[in-house]
């Protein structure tokens, strides 16, 4: 953890969920959600409360956002959506983009106010939809105190690294490191 520190990363909460990777069409009015496998979900599909959040996105293009689907994994928690990147923005494909970048756009598109009660893992949208934190320090003591079911350990990111064509599965996976509890 102190290497990947001392190396400029970023961690972010690794939580027990399922990969959802969810197509916000033009009009808002249609999720499509993906598991990483290019699948429909077994169990899960958008509603009314998971859409709304996703509702009132600026401009007119497509959206698609990576997250993981807290739904069936963790008892009691069911119906979230975990934010913690973003490959098309308004239309725009993000190749080449860095995850700094990307995660500047995340906060752009979804405000959120650090308050006592803000979780290490994540800032709280709405009741269906967490958007991730980054951390930049600490990591030895971020992963300590990850004590919940939902958390698994750490991701860490290079924040410098650029997203390619997602053609493939491992594409992107060179620039992070999962850390396990």
């Amino acid at each position: 953890l102190n290497y990947y520190e001392k190396q400029g990363w970023v961690a972010q909460a690794k939580l027990n969920g399922t990969c959802n990777v969810m197509a916000v069409s033009p009009d808002r009015k249609t999720i499509k959600a993906m598991t990483r496998h290019n699948e429909p979900h077994k169990l899960w599909s958008p509603s009314a409360h998971t859409a709304k959040t996703f509702a009132d996105l600026p401009g007119d293009g497509w959206y698609v956002f990576v997250a993981e689907l807290m739904h069936s994994k963790v008892s009691g928690i069911r119906d979230i959506n975990y934010i913690h990147d973003i490959l098309v923005a308004d239309g725009e494909y993000l190749v080449g983009a860095t995850l700094a970048k990307r995660q500047e756009i995340l906060q752009n598109l979804f405000p959120v106010k650090m308050n006592g009660k803000t979780p290490l893992s994540h800032f709280v949208i709405d009741e269906h939809t967490w958007l991730v934190r980054n951390h930049t320090e600490g990591f030895g003591n971020l992963f300590e105190k990850l004590d919940s079911p939902e958390h698994e350990g750490l991701v860490l990111k290079n924040p410098r690294s650029t997203l390619a064509m997602c053609s493939r599965q491992a594409t992107n996976q060179a620039w992070q490191v999962k850390c396990r509890r």
